[in-house]
């Protein structure tokens, strides 16, 4: 009796076996986790790929000098486009232009100063480096931001002539004849504003005359001659675990301390207290720097020769629009100077 029960657990507990009818559904499965497999390595593959082309662009515009924000606003733009498109303007400088005016256009939540800056910086043309004394300095074509009545408006300067330009607004708005002014930015200068008037509005184009002073927007491009104590770590840490493809030749201190010869909110010269060894500054791409001002500033930053072995220039790589304006205004309260290196 004992034997019969057993013999009946056991056959009760023995996996049905494989005949003619469930073959089909077997081989449908195996087939359908093949499919799924050969999907997800494909995604994967396109992933790997568009990270690959957003990894190319922003390694060109991180050495643009855009701030933290602007810098979102480029990630923002090269990750809406198609990855034709993204591939197109890696390619072509006049692509480039022709989608990041696009882009522009439709934000109007970046003021209007923002994307003139955005667009010089990413495309830096011929005249980046001509100061604007005049209205015969600045080019057709060009993006600039005209303001009336505290507000600001994207345009792009379509022909010049004498002191007049004629602008055409990417809004679609009328603007008041009258008083404005006229920013413009140079990329190795900084921006200008010219003063003058708005003497002709046929829709979304008018006619701007020059017939005020042209002010050089210069706290962003002053420096003071200056001796501030820095913290400079190697950047990504230690803890992050990011692995290095070369590994250090020998041990080395994570941080390195300095003081500043110059500051500038686009770059500071350094002199190292103890200098690091010469293959950690070939090695090392980006540090964190500590700026100890009375509320230290801190971000991500490049050192590169300058005057070596005394000086090195370190350019910020993300600081925040907080810090940079907190930096402005220690700049303006220490003998501040025409910005020069």
């Amino acid at each position: 009796m004992q034997f019969i029960l057993l013999w009946g657990e056991a056959d009760f507990l023995r996996l049905p076996g494989f005949d003619a009818s469930t073959l089909p559904y077997l081989v449908y499965f195996l087939l359908f986790i093949i499919g799924l497999m050969l999907f997800l390595q494909w995604r994967l593959r396109r992933e790997n790929q568009k990270n690959a082309l957003s990894n190319r662009f922003m390694q060109v515009v991180m050495h643009r000098g855009l701030t933290k924000n602007q810098l979102q606003w480029a990630n923002d733009f090269f990750k809406n486009l198609k990855e034709a498109q993204q591939n197109e303007i890696l390619l072509s400088q006049k692509s480039l232009a022709h989608y990041l005016h696009q882009y522009l256009r439709q934000h109007d939540m970046i003021t209007a100063n923002d994307r003139v800056e955005i667009f010089d910086k990413v495309l830096p043309g011929m005249t980046s480096q001509i100061e604007i004394k005049s209205v015969s300095d600045l080019r057709p074509g060009e993006p600039c931001a005209i303001d009336v009545n505290k507000k600001s408006h994207l345009a792009s300067i379509l022909k010049i002539k004498d002191d007049q330009m004629l602008l055409s607004l990417t809004e679609k708005i009328l603007l008041p004849l009258g008083d404005a002014k006229i920013y413009a930015y140079r990329p190795q200068l900084g921006g200008f504003l010219l003063s003058g008037k708005i003497t002709k509005v046929n829709g979304p184009s008018l006619i701007f005359r020059h017939d005020g002073p042209i002010e050089f927007r210069g706290d962003q491009h002053l420096m003071s001659i200056i001796e501030v104590r820095v913290k400079l770590e190697r950047w990504p840490h230690p803890e992050m675990n990011v692995e290095s493809a070369e590994p250090d030749p020998e041990k080395a201190p994570e941080y390195f301390y300095a003081e500043t010869q110059r500051i500038s909110d686009r770059a500071m010269s350094i002199r190292f207290t103890e200098p690091p060894p010469p293959w950690v500054l070939r090695k090392q791409e980006y540090w964190e720097m500590t700026l100890e001002l009375e509320e230290p500033i801190t971000c991500r930053v490049r050192v590169n020769p300058y005057r070596p072995p005394e000086l090195w220039l370190m350019r910020p790589v993300d600081m925040s629009e907080t810090d940079r304006a907190r930096l402005y205004k220690f700049i303006s309260t220490h003998e501040p100077q025409r910005e020069h290196f």
